[in-house]
């Protein structure tokens, strides 16, 4: 089996994202769920195709990094920022080979040693085996994401035909609530007249601890050519393109997403179903991030002890931080930013132009997107923001909300 080269990197979604820092055990997922964003954004692979990553090399860059202030790669420099690790960002780290490997055990062991902050995605209930379950638990800087896309079992079949089972799911949550391991659910995505209605959801995971729910709609992709595309489209009971399509969904470079209006009747019934108990909530629709109950994006880090040094300069935050008034790129100007090129983390139709050193930073391509009106990362891409010719002293734009955000 051929060894996953690249484990660690920076998501595509830094400039906007609390999280940045994502570490992938294996390449390609068993789970094919059939709504996954993986497969659109370069990550897809089918269960044959899978690779694992070596685990030695990567606990050997952490230890590098964390002893060797020479070492200034981004993923060094994140690491002895101790930026939170996002577990599992385009596959499912626990899927069903690790019970053969053993590989991101050894990785959990040895982030559980140093208490390295981390957040965990998945949709496996092997993390609630004793074995996994202590060695979490000897790490107070961890939280756990579960991934839904309803609690229904047979709608489940629909959605995500080779995953584990909500209700088996939910039990594991159980599990990682009663051993005092922070559990949070990520209902992504959240698909039209196949997921359950926000109070009967929420009703059902708040039953069993969880203390933050993030919430997405479903995006379609242009080009409905995967096979599991053409699998939920094909067993759903209407037609899901045509529904889209008719509430008026707007191309967003290769997918399908529903507009703002649409999507924020759906976040108002999330969060009125979720007034009723102590769990906040992250909105992850990109346009409508900052509704989210917290800063950091819609996972909820920030409102966790050892998570403080998430990804402030990006302009989500920016956004946020401006609380309703003018928003300005001085608001994250000062923040922390690692240096060193970011390029050979960027898709190659996705870099900027080089710059006098030959390479850019993470603050090339956060200036260029927050400067550029035609960037899809740029400010006015946000629900309700909107430029006005108006520039700082620095000449950088300054945005504008065009009405009450909330």
């Amino acid at each position: 089996m051929k060894e996953y080269k690249y484990p660690m990197g920076v998501t595509s979604q830094f400039s906007f994202c609390g999280l940045p820092f994502r570490l992938d055990t294996y390449s390609g997922c068993a789970f094919n769920c059939t709504y996954c964003f993986a497969r659109l954004r370069g990550g897809y692979n089918h269960t044959k195709k899978l690779r694992p990553a070596n685990p030695d090399r990567i606990i050997k860059k952490f230890k590098n990094a964390l002893t060797n202030e020479k070492q200034t790669s981004i993923i060094s420099q994140y690491i002895r920022r101790k930026m939170p690790l996002h577990f599992g960002g385009m596959s499912d780290p626990f899927q069903p080979i690790e019970k053969e490997m053993g590989i991101s055990w050894k990785i959990l062991k040895f982030l559980s040693r140093i208490k390295y902050p981390t957040i965990i995605s998945t949709k496996s209930t092997l993390i609630s085996s004793p074995k996994y379950l202590d060695v979490i638990k000897s790490n107070p800087n961890c939280i756990i994401q579960f991934s839904l896309s309803t609690t229904i079992d047979e709608n489940s079949q629909i959605s995500e035909p080779y995953s584990t089972s909500p209700s088996d799911l939910l039990k594991t949550i159980e599990v990682m609530s009663l051993n005092n391991i922070i559990a949070t659910i990520r209902w992504q995505p959240f698909i039209p007249y196949l997921s359950e209605s926000p109070s009967i959801f929420v009703k059902r995971v708040a039953s069993c601890g969880i203390r933050h729910i993030g919430f997405e709609h479903l995006k379609l992709p242009v080009e409905n050519q995967n096979p599991l595309w053409r699998r939920l489209s094909k067993s759903l009971e209407f037609d899901i393109y045509d529904y889209y399509k008719k509430n008026n969904a707007l191309v967003d470079g290769r997918e399908l997403v529903l507009p703002s209006d649409y999507k924020l009747i759906n976040i108002n019934r999330v969060k009125e179903a979720l007034s009723n108990y102590d769990i906040t909530l992250g909105v992850a629709d990109n346009d409508l991030q900052y509704l989210s109950d917290s800063k950091c994006c819609c996972s909820g880090a920030d409102l966790f002890h050892g998570f403080e040094n998430w990804n402030k300069f990006q302009i989500g935050y920016a956004i946020k931080a401006s609380e309703g008034k003018s928003i300005r790129f001085s608001l994250i100007k000062d923040m922390w930013k690692p240096t060193g090129s970011l390029d050979q983390h960027i898709n190659s139709d996705s870099r900027i132009i080089k710059n006098a050193n030959s390479y850019n930073r993470v603050e090339d391509y956060i200036i260029e997107r927050w400067q550029n009106l035609r960037s899809p990362f740029n400010p006015t891409r946000f629900y309700n923001i909107k430029y006005q010719n108006e520039l700082d002293e620095n000449g950088m734009k300054i945005y504008e909300w065009q009405k009450s955000k909330s």
